[in-house]
């Protein structure tokens, strides 16, 4: 891994090519590697590759300052591996004469999506909720905890802080737009990929 992404990623946002090409040289071997192992095809591989660097370099401007290269690099090639095979599959679905090309697909497919691989991934997007959750004002952050965390719901919380139901939702809403986008800045290009995720944490549901 890089010493400092921070360093990188501002040189990257300013549209520095050298340092472009760096991060490329550094992750790229790990990443086609990875890739490879559940595509099994050398070509598919490179071009999910191309797919994500080519998303790097679009999506520079939206990175947070404090965005891991590793966590992101590694969601977009997981995500971009998943798109490529779920194509080749609807492609192959009604093809008797590849059907065991189908299955391998789907083995793979079935991989890429078990919950072992979102450990990789959970704890850089946990944290960067954690942070968000604290940066919200008191009350809001208060109403937010008690719901996804204690699981009450609105009506209990607004009896509980002496609120009306319209202000606990209208608090609730305002968490999940502000984690929403701070999600967005840090993993840009990756939000619904994030969502496959977050749904499985005991915490939080981002589809309000």
């Amino acid at each position: 891994m890089l010493k400092n992404d921070g360093i990188y990623v501002s040189a990257l946002k300013l549209g520095n090519e050298q340092v472009f090409k760096k991060i490329m040289e550094h992750w790229y071997k790990k990443l086609f590697n990875f890739a490879k192992g559940y595509l099994n095809n050398d070509e598919n591989a490179r071009e999910v590759l191309q797919d994500v660097f080519l998303q790097l370099w679009e999506h520079r401007n939206n990175l947070a300052d404090n965005t891991s290269l590793n966590a992101y690099l590694f969601t977009l090639t997981r995500n971009q591996c998943i798109d490529l095979i779920r194509r080749e599959k609807l492609l192959l679905q009604y093809r008797t004469d590849k059907s065991e090309e189908y299955m391998q697909l789907s083995e793979s497919f079935e991989a890429l999506s078990a919950p072992v691989l979102d450990d990789i991934f959970t704890k850089e997007f946990q944290t960067e909720i954690d942070q968000t959750i604290c940066s919200l004002p008191e009350q809001c952050q208060k109403v937010f905890l008690l719901s996804r965390k204690n699981g009450l719901k609105n009506r209990e919380i607004s009896e509980m802080l002496q609120l009306s139901p319209k202000t606990v939702e209208s608090h609730i809403t305002k968490a999940l737009k502000t984690i929403r986008g701070a999600l967005q800045q840090k993993f840009p290009g990756s939000f619904n990929f994030l969502l496959l995720i977050l749904k499985n944490m005991p915490v939080f549901s981002l589809k309000e």
